[in-house]
């Protein structure tokens, strides 16, 4: 498989093209938006393919946000659980961040399943 991703960039060639700046940025921010790189979004443009549709992907850059502060608490905790036996309140804590993570997990799998499927995810009720 290598060698055919290695046959495929030895049969590109460069283009070279003039567009304002305006232009430019709003080509870039679209090539983002598909998350795809901007020359992969000028090819498929420019030739009719089809550019994928990923939906609103604000709600997981969101989830995205809270899943890395509780690593951080979760780093924190085993340093701790490391050093010795933990504390009740350390345990509290544990249970806690297991219970955020639980939470977590199940507003995330709805949200990647609209974003899979290229459909906007809406919050349901309070959250």
């Amino acid at each position: 498989m290598r060698q055919d991703t290695d046959k495929k960039k030895e049969a590109m060639t460069r283009m070279e093209m003039r567009i304002s700046k305006e232009d430019k940025a709003l080509i870039e921010q679209k090539a983002r938006k598909a998350g795809i790189t901007t020359s992969e979004f000028i090819r498929r443009s420019a030739l009719g393919r089809r550019l994928p549709n990923y939906g609103d992907t604000t709600i997981l850059q969101e989830y995205s946000m809270q899943l890395g502060k509780i690593g951080s608490n979760l780093n924190q905790i085993a340093k701790y659980v490391n050093q010795g036996f933990p504390t009740d309140s350390l345990r509290g804590e544990i249970r806690e961040t297991c219970r955020e993570l639980v939470d977590l997990k199940f507003r995330i799998l709805p949200a990647l399943e609209d974003v899979a499927c290229g459909k906007k995810y809406r919050k349901k009720g309070g959250d």
